[in-house]
């Protein structure tokens, strides 16, 4: 028999918490490993919240506001691909990615 280990699913809480602590780590200490670990955490949040978040960003009516989620779905997807730079930089930039694709997320249609 064999035992596949799968990594915990975050919840919104622990999403939440790691964006808190991703802003305040960027006004303090973002090069810690710690600041590594968030930054790690931060991207699989995105990459758990990016379809759902889409999925929203279709389903909006006014094409303005379509357009704007839209774009920042794209744009944290693209954070994905981004190494290196200012750490306290990027640890806000995933940070307040990560909360607008929560937000997007818990108001998607299911699929």
């Amino acid at each position: 028999m064999t035992v596949v280990s799968r990594a915990p699913v975050p919840t919104w809480i622990d999403m939440g918490r790691d964006v808190g602590l991703a802003l305040a780590l960027a006004t303090g200490r973002p090069t810690d490993p710690a600041a590594d670990e968030v930054r790690k955490r931060l991207r699989s949040y995105i990459e758990v919240c990016a379809d759902p978040a889409q999925r929203y960003a279709e389903s909006l009516a006014d094409g303005r506001a379509r357009d704007v989620a839209s774009r920042t779905v794209a744009y944290a997807r693209g954070l994905l691909e981004e190494q290196g730079g200012d750490p306290a930089a990027m640890l806000q930039l995933l940070g307040k990615s990560v909360f607008y694709l929560m937000r997007y997320a818990a108001h998607a249609p299911q699929p």
